[in-house]
């Protein structure tokens, strides 16, 4: 059994600003090591299979991919055994990595490793591919910006593909996973923790002022002990979502009744940036950004 561990230092520490925002995932899961079914390696294995998932509030489709950046802290023994997948909310995939070294359906891949302090970016923009060849067995890749790498075997083929090809157009809000397969028996492999950078300008539809259309605005911002919100339109069965910087519901309040003005309690929150999420009949409404004093 492969134990995925909680990877915590200064360089995931989430941020929330007007220039990007950072969702992150640093709960530790439990990952699974492959089983052996007629070999050791790829094709001859029944893969571990484990999910991490990063709720993003923003609402808006990827205008500008660049702007996206995913960034992994992963441990790995053989990265050869390593399949990386992103999933998008609407259950689209694009594999980061994939068995790199592999040259062939049952062979283990490269004897390199990845380990949890070298983080391993991915943005549209980079072009460098992961050179497991050029290190030793066991010495581990470098931390730095990545573009997607696989290795050339035909299996496993899963989601190869563009990165901005794939974030182009994308919707942004929802539930991103990241699935992690291993096929490779023994030698330890696991996902530490991820994040999800959104820089400034990457999405088509973004409301840095605080307001929904003309319909829904904050009285005041930044705000002190109420967040106070002006309903110009008769909405009913509105709910308010608050999420921190890690991306986390921290707070939901329910306006049942149409009204003009509403308030929500805010004094327990710690000053900085949250986000204020609409909801109407089950469906999110434009991002309200507001900062608690």
């Amino acid at each position: 059994m492969k134990n995925l561990y909680l990877f915590a230092m200064s360089f995931l520490a989430v941020s929330i600003s007007l220039n990007a925002q950072t969702y992150q995932n640093t709960t530790a899961t439990v990952a699974s090591d492959a089983t052996a079914r007629i070999s050791a390696c790829g094709f001859g294995t029944q893969p571990g299979v484990t999910m991490s998932a990063i709720t993003i509030p923003l609402v808006g489709t990827i205008a500008d991919p660049n702007k996206i950046t995913v960034n992994l802290s992963v441990n790995a023994e053989w990265l050869g055994d390593v399949v990386i997948e992103l999933v998008s909310p609407a259950g689209q995939a694009l594999t980061l990595i994939r068995r790199i070294g592999g040259g062939n359906n049952s062979s283990c891949g490269d004897s390199s490793s990845f380990i949890a302090a070298n983080i391993l970016g991915f943005n549209s923009s980079n072009t460098a591919l992961i050179d497991a060849a050029a290190y030793a067995s066991g010495v581990a890749i470098p931390a730095g910006n990545y573009a997607p790498t696989y290795g050339t075997a035909p299996f496993p083929q899963h989601h190869p593909g563009n990165m901005t090809t794939f974030l182009n157009g994308r919707t942004l809000n929802g539930e991103w996973r990241l699935i992690i397969y291993d096929y490779g028996v023994s030698g330890l492999s696991n996902i530490n923790s991820w994040q999800i950078i959104v820089g400034a300008g990457a999405l088509l539809k973004t409301n840095e002022g605080g307001i929904y259309g003309s319909e829904i605005s904050l009285q005041q911002n930044p705000v002190q002990d109420y967040l106070r919100l002006n309903v110009q339109t008769g909405f009913k069965n509105l709910v308010f979502e608050i999420y921190d910087a890690a991306g986390q519901v921290i707070k939901k309040e329910n306006m049942l009744n149409s009204k003009t003005d509403f308030s929500i309690d805010v004094k327990t929150l710690s000053p900085g940036m949250y986000l204020l999420v609409p909801i109407q009949d089950g469906v999110r409404k434009q991002t309200i950004k507001f900062i608690k004093k």
